[in-house]
């Protein structure tokens, strides 16, 4: 009797890491996306779903943007030396009043037809984390973007990665940025 107590503890964990894709009705309940093959459309109404469960709070916030790094490719010398320069200088930071809206790092409800081409081939944001991975057909050519990092209601931590090889070009270009936030209190009336 104890060791099958013990053996349905242990497989508690792995139940609930296998949990199906979600839905809209269990991202406003749970605040959890869970998504593979997904469009663009189906991750932006369940992240919006998922966001009501814990909002970003408004307040005063800083945030930073950060180029962590970038590999070129064909991208024209003048623009790569520019940005190249950017690589690894601590995080641009801003202070300001901001409102929820606009406080998502990675807002996938405003990409629009922007991401006309574009599929996930994973979203998942459960607990707060998020890792997700987009593929385009663009007119550049074809992109992979990769998402990794945290959001709470009063901080994010975000790193993106896109790589494309723009048509007519063997060299691909990748570039990583890392967007941070937190608050830091109310806003000044």
């Amino acid at each position: 009797m104890r060791f099958t107590i013990l053996a349905a503890g242990a497989l508690l964990p792995l139940a609930a890491c296998n949990q199906g894709p979600s839905t809209e009705e269990s991202a406003r309940r749970t605040g959890d996306v869970r998504l593979e093959n997904a469009s663009v459309e189906e991750v932006a109404k369940q992240a919006v779903a998922a966001d009501a469960k814990a909002p970003a709070q408004s307040g005063q916030w800083e945030t930073g943007v950060q180029l962590v790094a970038l590999e070129p490719g064909g991208m024209p010398e003048q623009i790569a030396a520019k940005m190249k320069e950017d690589v690894g200088k601590p995080p641009r930071t801003e202070r300001g009043c901001r409102k929820a809206e606009e406080l998502k790092p990675f807002d996938v409800s405003k990409l629009g037809t922007m991401a006309s081409g574009c599929r996930f081939s994973k979203y998942r944001f459960v607990g707060g984390k998020l890792d997700a991975a987009m593929a385009c057909d663009t007119p550049m050519g074809k992109a992979q973007m990769s998402f990794a990092g945290t959001q709470t209601p009063t901080a994010f931590d975000l790193t993106m990665t896109q790589r494309q090889t723009p048509a007519g070009q063997t060299k691909e270009t990748s570039m990583t940025v890392r967007m941070t936030g937190k608050r830091i209190g109310e806003c000044k009336a």
